[in-house]
C-alpha cells in the first residue's frame, strides 16, 4: 500500500511506494526535503484508504499575542535564510576545518558577520552551530533533530539539509532585513555566512550555485535561485566570507569591509542585541519605532488564518528578542519593548505567572515599556505563550 504526500513548500502532492522508517521525503517538484506530519494511505489502484498522522505537537490558540509578536519576525528571518540558503544546495566539499567547533557560543559584540550587514537592518538573527552541535553530542540525536526541537520551520530545515556544508566547517551565520512600511517598496535581505576554513573549491562551488560574473566586480556574482523570481547578489568579502544579498546596497558596505563586528552600524537595534545572552547560539532581535502591522511584509507572512489574529497584537510591538543557550540544559530568553507601560504591565504580569510555574525561570522589568522572561527551553510553553500573552 503507497502513501500520499503534500509538500509544506509549494504543495505538491505526490505519492511513495511507502513510508519510509525515517519519516521524511523529497518532493519531485522542488526538491524541498521534509518530515512527513501527515499521509494518506492508499491501495495500489490509487484510491484513498485512510489518514494517518505522524507523530507530532501542535499548540495553538485563537488568542492574539502581544509579547510574541516578535515570533513573527523570527519567521521573516529564517524564512529569508531558507530561500537564501537552497542557493548553497550543491556545495562542494572543502577542506576539513582546523579544530573541532567550539562548544562555547561567541558574544554577538564579536560576531564578525553582524558587521557585514546593511545599517539598515529592522531584524537581525545569529545561528551558531558548535554550541548546536554539542548539544546533540550530549543528548545523542542528530543535530537537525536539535534544530527542529527549537521550533524552526520545515522549508528551513530543508534548507538546511540541502546546503552541503557541513555545519562543523561553519562558524556562524549572521542575517538581517530591513522590514519596509506603506509606501515602501524597498526590501533588504542579506545573509553572512563565515566559515571555519576556507572552500576548497571556489570555483566549483560558484560553478554548482549557477554563479555568473558581475562585469567589473572580481569577486561578486549574480546567483540564479530555483524557482524563486529573484536573483540575488554573492560576494566574496574575505576567504572565509560569503555574503549575500538582494541588492547591490545589500552587499555594497560588506564589499568595502563591513562595519566591523558588534552590530555598530545600527544604534537602535544594537541596543537590543545588548540584551541577547552572551553565550547564545540562536537568536534574533528586532527594533523599530514604526508600527509594526503596517509593514507589507509582516502582512504577508501574517496572512494564514491564525496569523491574521496576531496581526493588531503587532501594533504596541515596538522591539525586543528571542534567544536560546545551550548548556547543561538549553534555556530560552525572550525580552519586548512596546509602546506603552499599560501593555508592558499586561506582559510581565503574564511573564511573572508563567515563571511561577517553571522550575529555573524568572521574569524581569527592564524598564517601564519592557517585560523579560527567562527559563528552560520548552517548545509547548512557548507556544502557549504564543497563544495566551495579551
Amino acid at each position: 500500500m503507497s502513501v500520499r504526500l503534500s509538500c509544506p513548500s509549494c504543495n505538491s502532492a505526490f505519492a511513495l511506494p511507502a513510508l519510509p522508517d525515517h519519516r521524511r521525503a523529497q518532493c519531485p517538484r522542488c526538491g524541498d526535503v521534509f518530515p512527513i506530519h501527515t499521509y494518506t494511505e492508499q491501495p495500489d489502484d490509487g484510491t484513498p484508504h485512510a489518514v494517518a498522522p505522524a507523530p507530532v505537537v501542535l499548540v495553538r490558540s485563537r488568542k492574539p499575542a502581544v509579547a510574541f509578536a516578535a515570533a513573527l519576525l523570527l519567521l521573516a528571518a529564517v524564512g529569508a535564510f531558507g530561500m537564501l540558503a537552497r542557493s548553497l544546495r550543491t556545495l562542494p566539499p572543502s577542506d576539513p576545518p582546523p579544530s573541532v567547533p567550539s562548544a562555547t557560543a561567541t558574544p554577538p559584540a564579536q560576531l564578525a558577520g553582524l558587521g557585514y550587514l546593511p545599517a539598515e537592518c529592522n531584524v537581525v538573527f545569529a545561528v551558531q552551530p558548535g554550541p548546536l552541535l554539542a548539544e546533540a553530542d550530549r543528548t545523542k540525536q542528530p543535530p537537525r533533530d536539535v534544530l527542529a526541537q527549537l521550533g524552526l520551520p520545515d522549508q528551513v530545515l530543508a534548507a538546511l539539509d540541502g546546503t552541503g556544508v557541513p555545519l562543523a566547517q561553519i562558524d556562524h551565520i549572521a542575517g538581517g532585513l530591513y522590514l519596509n512600511n506603506p509606501g515602501d517598496t524597498e526590501l533588504r535581505v542579506a545573509l553572512v555566512l563565515v566559515l571555519r576554513a576556507p572552500l576548497a573549491d571556489e570555483a566549483a562551488f560558484r560553478d554548482a550555485i549557477k554563479a555568473r560574473p558581475v562585469a567589473g566586480k572580481s569577486n561578486r556574482w549574480s546567483v540564479a535561485l530555483d524557482k524563486v523570481p529573484l536573483t540575488p547578489l554573492l560576494a566574496r568579502v574575505a576567504p572565509t566570507v560569503w555574503v549575500f544579498g538582494l541588492t547591490d546596497k545589500d552587499i555594497a558596505q560588506a564589499e568595502k569591509g563591513g562595519f566591523g563586528p558588534g552590530a555598530l552600524q545600527f544604534p537602535n537595534l544594537r541596543r537590543v542585541i545588548d540584551t541577547v545572552p552572551a553565550d547564545a547560539a540562536v537568536w534574533v532581535a528586532a527594533d523599530d519605532e514604526r508600527d509594526w502591522n503596517q509593514k507589507p511584509l509582516v502582512k504577508l507572512l501574517a496572512s494564514s488564518p491564525d496569523a491574521k489574529k496576531l496581526l493588531p497584537a503587532l501594533g504596541p510591538f515596538r522591539g525586543g528578542m528571542v534567544a536560546v543557550t545551550f548548556g547543561e540544559k538549553p534555556r530560552v530568553a525572550v525580552q519586548v519593548r512596546v509602546a506603552d507601560t499599560a501593555t508592558a504591565d499586561r506582559v510581565r504580569a503574564y511573564f511573572s505567572a508563567r515563571a511561577a510555574e517553571v522550575e529555573g525561570a524568572k521574569s524581569e522589568a527592564p524598564s517601564t515599556t519592557e517585560a523579560r522572561y527567562e527559563g528552560p527551553f520548552d517548545a509547548k510553553l512557548l507556544g502557549r505563550m504564543l497563544g495566551d500573552v495579551k
